[in-house]
């Protein structure tokens, strides 16, 4: 069976999450000299002997130096899978109860329920028959018919006699006819995810071929004549670039990445530096990048580092230390966005990781950023002393200001309060007189009102008396005079009134 219909099921996804130090490649270098030796003296391992599962940083998240002196050692001793054979091919998909074991007697043949056998007559003739049925053997031989299955997301590949071909998707069965069938055999169909697509091939009748591009969800079952366009791209092998290292026939629609190492590079004080980043990209035009590119991942290499290289070249090393951020600005790669348009990408972001030197510029950058450090930290503790005595006599100077402050303040408030108490003193006074006056007055008001009364009352008392004929003189003075006055004369002279002294 044509081994085109075996296909690659994972799509073509880069799947890097790692960074392999620089010592870890010097020593898978002498290991792989090393082993390279040993391979050409060693048999070479046949292609049927399973495999050493590599379990790569893509597979695990991280990285091991022995991985690679493995998968080194298993690269090269490996011989090239040799095709596979047409009898393990026709094979594939045999039901593996084909077989009729029914009773044979020497006069009939038995076919048991749910197999087919093909008799054949003494003149070549043949006839089909379906189980269950017993049949006169007398000049006749039986063929049992081998029955081939497909059961769902897979195919049958009927090849007939005269040429055809045919696919059935399962679920499907066939039963070989010798008559029409050259051989059946069973294949996977592909499945085919979300935001994944296949780039299929067909060859028509008259020999001209036409391109169609399949897009998932789906499973992909190829008519007769079809085939799948097998990509071969730059791929990450030892934490290295290397050309046709992917091979995938799936491509993956969604945003993907790539790790990026530029070595060599310099800059215009001769500084050589390795450069490191990370891309960002996404396919958006299967057709562009078809008949743009054979390679994108190389393309974008290729771009990455071209725009890196006259980055680098136009800054010397302090100039580029103190410019990095712009590595991860979109508008310093050009080329690289230039070239993912022209091959039907979009270039999301480029994220600048850092950068690598030789030992000895390593070395000399460690000593001047320790120089660097060991006077910024004298700077800031000078700095640190002069701000607390600065401190300390702004303290100073603000606390003697609040003293004055808080002193002239109870001094004002002893005024206010001063003040208030001599104003409170005032009021106090004048409500008192107020209050005296008021009582004095309200005294002689009532004293006039009893004297009134009193007198108002003697006076209806005399006249009371008087109306009973009482002398009111003899009863007023009880024939006492208060009084006696004298008055004195010898009627030449003036007559004088002598009062008492109390009296006048």
């Amino acid at each position: 069976m044509q081994s085109k219909y075996k296909y690659k099921k994972t799509a073509g996804a880069l799947q890097e999450a790692y960074d392999l130090p620089e010592e870890s490649f010097e020593e898978l270098a002498s290991f792989e000299r090393m082993s390279s030796v040993q391979s050409q003296m060693a048999p070479m391992r046949s292609a049927d002997a399973p495999a050493e599962a590599f379990r790569t940083a893509e597979s695990t998240g991280t990285f091991n130096v022995t991985d690679l002196r493995r998968e080194s050692v298993r690269a090269q001793s490996t011989t090239v899978p040799a095709p596979e054979s047409s009898t393990r091919s026709r094979h594939a998909g045999l039901d593996p109860h084909w077989q009729n074991h029914g009773g044979r007697s020497m006069f009939f043949y038995t076919v048991e329920d749910g197999k087919r056998v093909q008799m054949v007559s003494n003149d070549g003739r043949m006839k089909v028959i379906d189980g269950p049925a017993r049949v006169w053997r007398w000049g006749r031989s039986f063929r049992p018919m081998q029955h081939f299955v497909a059961h769902p997301s897979e195919f049958l590949i009927v090849r007939y006699r005269d040429g055809r071909q045919e696919h059935l998707q399962g679920p499907a069965h066939v039963w070989l006819d010798s008559r029409e069938h050259q051989d059946i055999g069973k294949e996977d169909a592909l499945p085919i995810a979300d935001k994944e697509a296949v780039v299929v091939y067909s060859e028509g009748e008259d020999n001209s071929v036409t391109r169609r591009i399949v897009h998932g969800p789906a499973t992909f079952v190829p008519r007769p004549g079809e085939w799948l366009h097998t990509f071969s791209w730059h791929g990450n092998v030892g934490g290295r670039k290397v050309p046709g290292a992917l091979e995938f026939q799936k491509l993956w629609l969604l945003g993907d990445q790539m790790y990026h190492d530029v070595p060599d590079v310099r800059t215009s004080d001769d500084a050589v530096l390795t450069i490191r980043l990370m891309i960002f990209f996404e396919l958006v035009d299967i057709e562009k990048m078809l008949v743009s590119t054979h390679d994108p991942i190389g393309d974008f290499l290729n771009a990455a580092t071209s725009d890196v290289v006259d980055f680098v070249g136009r800054h010397t090393f302090e100039s580029f230390k103190h410019n990095t951020e712009r590595l991860n600005d979109v508008t310093t790669y050009k080329q690289l966005h230039s070239r993912g348009e022209g091959i039907g990408y979009t270039i999301n972001r480029v994220v600048y990781r850092g950068y690598g030197a030789k030992a000895s510029l390593e070395q000399m950058h460690d000593q001047a950023i320790e120089s660097r450090t060991r006077l910024l930290l004298e700077k800031a503790t000078e700095q640190q002393a002069q701000e607390l005595e600065d401190l300390k006599l702004e303290r100073q100077i603000g606390r003697g200001q609040q003293q004055r402050t808080d002193r002239a303040s109870e001094a004002r408030a002893e005024i206010e309060l001063s003040k208030l108490h001599d104003v409170a003193a005032r009021e106090r006074d004048l409500v008192q007189r107020a209050f005296v006056r008021e009582q004095a007055q309200l005294d002689a008001v009532q004293r006039d009102e009893i004297e009134r009364a009193r007198a108002i009352r003697e006076r209806e008392k005399l006249a009371s008396l008087g109306e009973m004929g009482v002398d009111l003189t003899r009863y007023l003075t009880h024939d006492r005079p208060d009084r006696v006055f004298e008055l004195r004369g010898d009627g030449a002279h003036a007559a004088h009134l002598h009062l008492p002294p109390s009296q006048s």
